[in-house]
């Protein structure tokens, strides 16, 4: 941001070009709170899946490694 300082301290006539960079840095930060909620949602959503999984709800499947069959 230190180029936005050095445009604020040249006074009002850079105002249209910090707009510009504000705009910029906006869209840049909404798109970084997208990635965070869509980790926050993945995360909730694998939480509830250990939450089915303890309580027998659901059988646990991994696509990482192989779970070899209890034979039940």
């Amino acid at each position: 941001m230190k180029e936005y300082l050095d445009l604020c301290l040249q006074g009002a006539s850079t105002i249209p070009q910090r707009k510009i960079m504000l705009a910029g840095k906006r869209e840049a930060l909404l798109a970084s709170i997208a990635e965070l909620e869509n980790c926050v949602s993945y995360i909730d959503w694998k939480q509830e899946f250990y939450d089915d999984v303890l309580t027998g709800k659901q059988p646990y499947v991994s696509n990482l490694i192989q779970v070899e069959d209890s034979g039940e």
